[in-house]
């Protein structure tokens, strides 16, 4: 099938309060359900780790002025993730560009060996079924313990309100962040136990890489975030990540929307939701930053309307995303290989 990404409008068509009022609309619920979880785990991880000495901010400006990969776990990242690589020739792969991720994605990222020692895991959820998820579609599923020994080289960015029994089992560095309470109680509970004004806080927008962009544009210093795997809803053969999941298994409770080639795709309305909170972020948030933001997924409904895609998120492929970064890199080949009167020009 012949793919065409939609004409660009200027924006969201119903305004930017409509994607927020979208994006918000299940925030009550879910404090409700996770409100005195985050408060006990909170705890229990501040009895074991300094949140405000090993916070987040140890890593400020480490990527400064440059790009960032953010990498979710949709179904496009099983087609796309070889150009991370790069082949050597016009797919130069991601140089020095650094990736954060989500730990859903660590058995998939280190089976294919995408991940270096200055990338960075970043986990939001408190429930434990994050530790089943750390080997989860793996080729070592059978013995979890392989990915557990793997994360002794490897970064984790949490919330302090993540689930212990996960922290424990994390051994490589832990950098803390928090997100803004969502309600009194919550406030005057965590704030008895740590003073969270001194541990970065990241705005969210209830998902895992809602923090991811967080982080890596207010800590890490990004300029330009690279989005690939950003589906946010099933492919057009109903598979919701790069691996086979249960979640595959439950197409239900869907709703329709367009993705950024105008086709039909369907998506759980909390993921619609997400949506509309990328969109609004795109767009300058609450305070109109300006922003500038590349969609390598090749596909997915990020940005995404029947009028069109929204002209704030750039979409194209990533191979073509990384080549705008790291097209210098190839001079030094160049270079050798000019001579005999044969001059190599980089474009």
């Amino acid at each position: 099938m012949t793919l065409q990404y939609s004409p660009y409008i200027e924006g969201i068509p119903l305004g930017k309060e409509a994607a927020w009022n979208n994006a918000v609309r299940n925030d009550g619920v879910t404090v409700k359900t996770w409100e005195k979880q985050w408060i006990e785990q909170t705890k229990v991880n501040a009895g074991t780790h300094d949140f405000i000495k090993d916070s987040a901010y140890q890593v400020f400006e480490a990527c400064a002025g440059r790009p960032v990969i953010l990498a979710g776990a949709g179904p496009s990242l099983s087609r796309n993730w070889k150009d991370l690589i790069g082949d050597g020739d016009r797919s130069i792969g991601r140089q020095d560009v650094r990736i954060v991720t989500n730990v859903h994605n660590f058995p998939f990222m280190e089976d294919r060996n995408l991940m270096r020692p200055d990338d960075f895991y970043l986990i939001l959820d408190a429930g434990d079924i994050c530790i089943k998820e750390m080997s989860e579609g793996g080729t070592h599923a059978d013995t979890p313990d392989w990915y557990w020994q793997k994360t002794e080289n490897r970064t984790l960015v949490a919330y302090h309100g993540t689930h212990p029994d996960f922290i424990k089992k994390w051994r490589g560095p832990i950098l803390w962040y928090t997100t803004p309470c969502a309600s009194e109680e919550l406030a005057t509970e965590i704030f008895k136990i740590v003073d969270i004004t001194k541990v970065p806080g990241f705005n969210v927008g209830g998902n895992v890489m809602g923090a991811a962009l967080y982080f890596s544009r207010a800590i890490l210093g990004c300029s330009v975030p690279i989005f690939v795997g950003m589906d946010l809803c099933f492919s057009y053969d109903h598979k919701f990540h790069a691996w086979d999941c249960w979640y595959n298994d439950k197409f239900s409770g869907v709703i329709p929307w367009i993705d950024v080639f105008g086709n039909r795709v369907w998506t759980w309305q909390s993921y619609f939701g997400f949506k509309n909170w990328f969109d609004f972020m795109a767009c300058g948030g609450t305070g109109n930053n300006p922003q500038l933001w590349i969609n390598a997924t090749e596909g997915g409904i990020m940005g995404a309307y029947h009028e069109g895609n929204i002209k704030q998120i750039l979409q194209m492929d990533l191979k073509s995303a990384l080549q705008i970064f790291c097209m210098y890199k190839r001079m030094p080949s160049m270079l050798e290989k000019s001579g005999g009167g044969k001059l190599h020009l980089l474009f």
